[in-house]
């Protein structure tokens, strides 16, 4: 007998604790989220799919923020929770970024479907006012439902399912990366070929300077060299630079009108030596004659 009893209370005891549990584990069907709206859309708090709780002051309007998706069928409800004057009209307004009101205002706004111009964010608005023809000022308390909005989270991408933005961002990063280096090397290789063209420039300006100055030397020379080797062309032409550097056909010429010079020089100097040869060639047959002479007795 008391067996029984024990294992009916065990029993007992077990029933009562899964009911406490299930009770537990049931939602409460008026639990609510409670929001607080803005004064304006600037403000806006966002509302993520789901049913709200708020307190609106008749005579004014709260703004909400929502995302939301261009052609997705939207639905949005607000009541007034509890008994309320029936002079109160609470309605809610569907507004897209540019300000301009989609649908609405009514207590319930059901749609397919609504389109916003290209160029504007994907952020619109839900507008509750509450009018009344009584006495404004006075505080109710509203539900708002809202449905057919996407939920930005806020939780860490590790830890949502096939979220893929940690790695995408990884793969910029280094992609990024690369591009800087090879934008430096490139600037790196623009200075370096800037140098070297400022080191040209350099040189062919100071041998625009020395040109008139070698070209003045030039005509000099030709002169001079004119002279020396006169009568006769015994020098050799001088050279035609057209086909050479400015300054390497100047030296070229000057290098010419020496060698020419050295020649004329010499020529000078073998006709003033006729004489001493002639006497010298005198002096060796008078004693050619001496010896033969002398031979002879």
């Amino acid at each position: 007998m008391m067996s029984v009893r024990s294992l009916l209370g065990a029993l007992a005891v077990f029933l009562a604790a899964t009911l406490s549990i299930l009770l537990m584990m049931t939602p409460v069907a008026d639990a609510q989220a409670q929001v607080t709206g803005a004064a304006d859309f600037r403000n806006a708090p966002q509302l993520p799919p789901g049913q709200y709780g708020d307190t609106i002051v008749s005579g004014d309007s709260a703004w909400y923020s929502i995302v939301y998706t261009n052609g997705t069928p939207y639905a949005f409800e607000v009541e007034i929770r509890g008994d309320a004057p029936r002079e109160l009209d609470l309605t809610v307004s569907f507004i897209a970024p540019t300000l301009d009101t989609v649908d609405g205002p009514a207590a319930v706004l059901q749609g397919s479907g609504a389109s916003y111009p290209d160029g504007h964010t994907n952020v619109w608005f839900l507008k509750v006012s509450l009018d009344t023809n009584g006495q404004t000022g006075i505080a109710y308390p509203f539900t708002i439902q809202v449905d057919g909005v996407q939920f930005f989270g806020t939780e860490p991408c590790a830890e949502t399912p096939e979220c893929t933005l940690d790695a995408q961002y990884r793969e910029i990063s280094t992609e990024l990366a690369q591009a800087r280096s090879q934008l430096d090397d490139s600037l790196q290789t623009t200075e370096a070929v800037q140098s070297e063209i400022d080191n040209s420039l350099g040189i062919l300006s100071s041998a625009e300077k020395l040109k008139p100055q070698l070209v003045s030397r030039l005509a000099r020379s030709k002169t001079i060299m004119a002279k020396l080797c006169a009568p006769e062309p015994i020098c050799q032409t001088f050279p035609d630079p057209g086909n050479k550097t400015p300054l390497i056909g100047w030296i070229a010429g000057l290098a010419a009108i020496g060698l020419g010079g050295a020649r004329a020089l010499n020529r000078f100097k073998t006709a003033e030596d006729p004489e001493q040869d002639d006497s010298g060639q005198d002096g060796e047959k008078a004693s050619s004659l001496s010896s033969d002479r002398f031979a002879r007795r």
